[in-house]
């Protein structure tokens, strides 16, 4: 392979790339560890056609909190008997309550909700995965929101390898909450 053609080779790989992924975040890293938190995540607004996108990047984004975090964080499966109590319907529950409440409701300090845009895989030559996802973090006792993030990425890889949904989903969270609690002034 010729220079030029290298050079052609690695200019086509490097925007390629660049185009694959969007972000925007919004971080106050001094009020998030000015204590311990006592957090619940909340099940993500499934605003995906992908059935139960929002439990799952819910799931993915606590072991990333576990992992990264030094936060106390509520099990899901009593953040979800808490708020569904005796509904059928745990999206019907939390649509008709405000964030704010349900952080009073659990008795936790700080409260992490958002939706999942996208969940999906991209038709084309090959079905590369797609994942969108928009986070907040609210502190009950300020009323503040101290972290928001979104970030969207599309996967895929060269030749012989397979990439998921899944394992998108946790790129994209563990970045995510890798930018929330790094070190930085805000």
């Amino acid at each position: 392979m010729t220079k030029p053609v290298r050079y052609l080779f690695l200019l086509i790989v490097v925007i390629s790339l660049a185009a694959c992924a969007y972000e925007q975040q919004y971080i106050r890293h001094a009020e998030i560890r000015s204590r311990a938190r006592y957090a619940a995540v909340l099940p993500m607004v499934n605003l995906s056609s992908y059935p139960h996108a929002g439990r799952i990047v819910s799931d993915i984004l606590t072991t990333e909190l576990y992992a990264q975090s030094n936060f106390q964080l509520m099990e899901s499966s009593t953040v979800i008997n808490r708020l569904q109590g005796d509904a059928l319907d745990l999206d019907e529950v939390l649509d008709k309550m405000v964030v704010l409440d349900v952080g009073r409701q659990l008795g936790v300090d700080t409260v992490i909700y958002g939706s999942v845009s996208e969940y999906r895989y991209k038709r084309g030559l090959n079905e590369d995965p797609v994942v969108g996802i928009n986070l907040r973090m609210l502190d009950v006792k300020t009323k503040r929101i101290l972290w928001a993030g979104s970030k969207s990425r599309t996967g895929g890889c060269f030749w012989f390898c397979e990439d998921s949904l899944n394992r998108l989903a946790q790129q994209v969270c563990n970045e995510l909450v890798a930018q929330m609690m790094a070190e930085g002034s805000q």
